[in-house]
């Protein structure tokens, strides 16, 4: 099997494998369940407190689950801030309670945002941190003062409850990705190897002649190693009007002026017993 070809033109990331643990509905009806108990413990609905189950990782927010889409939107307006309560709780993993929105000067952009989602007090909960994974808890509220000493004491056990199996939830998903991840990059590696076998049969090419030519397509068309290397093994034939023979003959012409390239054009010394291309044999290269 072909190495990969680290650091050299044209090999891209590879793709993000999907997080289906977490996009799992038994997560979403763990969280409805466990929050509901607790919501019911400090009478949430009668004071009109909505939440919502905010995950963030690689970079991104989404929210896992909420009380109803006002609450929903409300979290996803919050999330789309550089900075706000719930990023503060989780780099500080402390609680943050803002008890009066528009009174509260740490987060003024925020806080004209919040109104306008009928938020008027809230309470942002850090749930877990687990590797490139955390977790959050957000309650609002169409009130100022709304959240008292008690409902804090509340919520800290709540919050116990829930980190400890969302805990299990995100150590579960990142060994399912990272399996995924294994798996995407052997394919990967097997659908290069099978290009560069593909070019060597047809058209004759050493190994490192097959890669650099994989390397120099994926460069021109500005595509990753593996999208060159599926165009090789699997050319376009499903387009309406493309004729798959002149597919080939295109990639035989390609590979044609590929080998009459001259060494030092290519940057990589001549191989051994091959005979020296001269720039005057290409075709319709100037000497």
């Amino acid at each position: 099997m072909a190495a990969e070809p680290t650091g050299q033109v044209g090999w891209g990331p590879l793709p993000i494998p999907p997080e289906p643990v977490f996009d799992s509905k038994d997560v979403e009806d763990y969280l409805w369940d466990v929050t509901h108990e607790f919501m019911k413990d400090i009478k949430g609905e009668i004071r009109g407190i909505g939440w919502a189950a905010t995950l963030f990782r690689l970079g991104k927010a989404r929210t896992l689950a909420a009380s109803s889409e006002q609450a929903r939107d409300a979290d996803r307006e919050q999330c789309s801030f550089a900075d706000g309560p719930v990023l503060e709780a989780l780099r500080s993993g402390e609680f943050v309670l803002l008890s009066d929105v528009g009174r509260d000067r740490r987060w003024p952009g925020y806080a004209s945002a919040a109104a306008s989602h009928g938020v008027q007090s809230l309470l942002s909960m850090p749930i877990v941190s687990e590797g490139m994974t955390s977790a959050a808890m957000n309650l609002y509220a169409p009130s100022p003062h709304v959240f008292g000493s008690d409902d804090l004491l509340r919520s800290q056990s709540y919050v116990r409850q829930v980190a400890r199996a969302l805990r299990v939830v995100v150590r579960v998903a990142e060994r399912a990705e990272a399996a995924a991840g294994i798996a995407v990059a052997q394919s990967s590696l097997v659908l290069v190897d099978l290009a560069v076998r593909s070019l060597m049969d047809e058209y004759g090419l050493s190994r490192e002649g097959a890669l650099r030519f994989l390397q120099r397509e994926a460069s021109h068309h500005e595509f990753g190693l593996r999208d060159a290397a599926l165009n090789v093994v699997a050319p376009v034939t499903q387009v309406p009007g493309r004729d798959p023979s002149r597919d080939r003959r295109e990639m035989a012409d390609d590979v044609e002026d590929f080998r009459l390239l001259a060494p030092a054009e290519l940057g990589q010394p001549p191989e051994a017993g091959a005979p020296d291309a001269h720039p005057s044999t290409a075709k319709g290269r100037p000497a």
